[in-house]
């Protein structure tokens, strides 16, 4: 595949455990808090101001000494255990009753866990426990209730239709970060602040009372074995930075920094890496023609990457002073210590002015080393992109979990002159160059692991090696129709297509009759001279015929007929759905491109990273064959391709990673991980 290599050093998860304490003012929305560090006693202290504290039923009916429910935890300091014991064991009863909840009221469950290694997951033993929640205390006729076991989420109303079952069940003996968010009808399980699963809720659930260890409502059943702390209950739908923060132990955290597999490249453009990165505003002045903008926040084990895009309708640059032009300000605080004083230490303020290529700023003498800047002046304003090395402004590496202070400004200088009109902030409520409490909280987002998605829902796969052979077991081998010609491929060999009447046919079959869930992955080497740079990439694969009824159902092709002149895959849906790689692909260059379509979002990517999204239906059927080198009305591809794979089902990213040739290769012996990109 490409011949590429990206050492990654090893990556600790440090996101700190939340200790929750009661000095923290409550959330409003918290319909119960309970931290469960009171280390004697048999009440549990909610904090959340909705006087709902718990009673411990059978207080020796613990895992401490003498079979107290009180332990010290050397990572979480006091927490409380039940030993799953029915009818002996512990088990905490609430004032707080689980709101009724249709399918547009929102709630959000939230603890630490560290199951024994005693609790069974089959039916017989255990795997229904109660963890939290209940299930006697719901009303009757039918059987209402909603709790959460070893195994899984049970939201239960007459039947089993509206659980999340864990991909994984609870693991034992470590300390387990657990949230369920319902956001009207959809329900979303997160495990350690990863999206785990999510599902459609179709039914209601009663008020219910709430429980922990153990259902209570009828004494101690299905208890559960292991430790609890800090279960909070709230009546909105958290965001995922909610979760983060409460993992990290601080307040609020403002936005996530991604992991950029592959470094963008400096020069002012955006690279396709920028897509895993998410979007910040400014605060727009008055008249957003005049100055508006966003940017964005990239890192890798060397460099933290900044981009912002600056509209701007007069450009200035004639001062001394970077700040009284048209400039960006970008602040960094190193550990995220939120100092008010004026910048120290590990707090800079790095000021870029428009066509300057200078830094300038307050605190940063001994902190500019090796810092990169480009820019480019736009039809509406300007772009730069900026390198901040971590040994220059840190002076260390940083690891995945670290929480720093980050923020930028923009200075809008409309007249010329040693002034400026205008000021653009973005997270700060007031001016805060000088004032690192101002500035947004961020976290370092944990690498992306490339996962092999194996066979799982795998149609057909065509290596392309010397024929057009199905490797996946299925028997869907293809015919070459003229003279196809082997090649040298990404991965071994591939197959070359001259535009000509080339092409492999896939014979109609009901296995690639596919109108849900789909995925499809190929490398593409477009040869094809493109001497305006406008894109000739044609057409390399689709399910089409042009003489059939329907006559596709999709196809992978250049956007004729549509707004982007780039490769896309496009579905015969209703309306028809198109989701691009938002980039010409270099001829003479092999890259990979797939989509990932779940039934509802159709999601297009380039090398591994996605693109673009767009919302999809239900695919049309058409009896018609898969082409790989036409799209089905002789539109034939110029140049090679190799590793095409069909799935019936949605692949995650970490396996569109992989499938681009993104490798981890774990060894115990080694303090390093490697990514490799073969």
């Amino acid at each position: 595949m490409c011949k590429r290599l990206l050492c990654l050093a090893s990556f600790a998860l440090v996101l700190g455990l939340a200790f929750a304490g009661g000095t923290k003012a409550a959330d409003p929305n918290l319909v119960g808090w309970w931290p469960l560090d009171e280390g004697a006693g048999e009440t549990v202290v909610d904090l959340s101001g909705s006087g709902g504290d718990g009673t411990i039923i059978n207080p020796n009916g613990g895992m401490g000494p003498d079979g107290s429910v009180w332990v010290e935890d050397p990572e979480r300091g006091i927490v409380l255990s039940f030993n799953g014991v029915n009818g002996t064991g512990a088990c905490v009863t609430t004032g707080v009753t689980i709101p009724a909840m249709d399918l547009t009221t929102d709630f959000t469950w939230m603890f630490w866990c560290k199951q024994d290694a005693s609790q069974g997951f089959t039916s017989a033993t255990g795997g229904n426990d109660v963890i939290l929640g209940n299930r006697y205390g719901g009303t009757a006729a039918p059987l209402q209730f909603v709790k959460f076991t070893p195994t899984n989420f049970e939201f239960y109303n007459g039947d089993n239709t509206n659980f999340i079952t864990y991909p994984e069940v609870m693991p034992s003996s470590v300390w387990v970060h657990n949230v369920t968010v319902k956001d009207g009808d959809k329900l979303t399980y997160y495990r350690d602040g990863f999206e785990v699963r999510s599902i459609t809720l179709t039914k209601t659930v009663d008020a219910n009372p709430f429980y922990m260890g153990a259902d209570g409502f009828n004494g101690v059943q299905e208890a559960w074995c292991g430790y609890l702390s800090d279960v909070r209950i709230y009546n909105r739908a958290v965001t995922r930075l909610d979760i983060l923060a409460v993992i990290a132990g601080v307040e609020q955290i403002d936005m996530e920094v991604g992991f950029a597999m592959v470094p963008p490249v400096m020069d002012g453009e955006v690279d396709a890496i920028w897509s895993v990165a998410s979007t910040q505003s400014f605060v727009p002045l008055a008249d957003p023609a005049n100055a508006s903008g966003t940017w964005k926040v990239l890192y890798d084990m060397e460099n933290l990457y900044v981009l912002l895009d600056v509209t701007d309708d007069s450009l200035q640059n004639d001062s001394e002073a970077a700040w009284q032009d048209d400039s960006v300000e970008v602040y960094f605080d190193g550990g995220n210590t939120k100092l008010s004083t004026p910048l120290s230490g590990d707090d800079h303020q790095y000021t870029f002015g428009w066509t300057a290529d200078d830094v300038q700023g307050t605190n940063i003498t001994g902190y500019t080393e090796g810092i990169e800047q480009a820019q480019v002046t736009t039809d509406t304003g300007w772009r730069i992109e900026i390198k901040l090395p971590w040994l220059s402004i840190q002076g260390l590496a940083p690891q995945a979990g670290d929480l720093i202070g980050i923020d930028c400004y923009y200075n809008d200088d409309d007249d010329g002159g040693d002034t400026r009109e205008g000021k653009m902030l973005s997270f700060s409520a007031t001016e805060g160059w000088n004032d690192a409490s101002q500035w947004a909280t961020a976290i370092l987002a944990v690498p992306p692991t490339p996962t092999d998605p194996g066979a799982e829902g795998l149609v057909a796969y065509y290596p392309l090696d010397a024929d057009a052979g199905d490797a996946s077991g299925n028997g869907l081998d293809g015919a070459v129709m003229g003279e196809t010609q082997p090649t040298d491929g990404a991965s071994g060999g591939a197959m070359l297509f001259d535009g000509d009447g080339d092409y492999i046919e896939v014979a109609h079959n009901a296995l690639l009759d596919i109108t849900g869930p789909i995925s499809l992955s190929l490398w593409i080497r477009p040869d094809a001279e493109d001497p305006e740079g406008k894109g000739t990439e044609t057409a390399p694969m689709a399910k089409a015929g042009s003489t059939a009824s329907p006559p596709w159902s999709w196809q992978v092709r250049y956007g004729w007929g549509s707004p982007k002149p780039y490769m896309a895959f496009t579905f015969n849906t209703s309306p028809r759905a198109w989701a691009y790689v938002n980039q010409n692909l270099a001829q003479g260059e092999w890259h990979h491109i797939a989509c990932s379509a779940d039934g509802q979002t159709l999601t297009a990517y380039l090398n591994g990273l996605a693109t673009e999204s767009t919302p999809m239906g239900a695919i049309t059927s058409s009896p018609t064959p898969v082409l790989i080198g036409t799209d089905g009305w002789s539109c034939d591809w110029i140049g090679a391709i190799d590793e095409v794979a069909i799935y019936n089902r949605a692949l995650s990213a970490e396996e569109m990673l992989y499938l681009a040739g993104f490798r981890v290769d774990a060894e115990e012996e080694e303090e390093e991980e490697e990514v490799v990109v073969e």
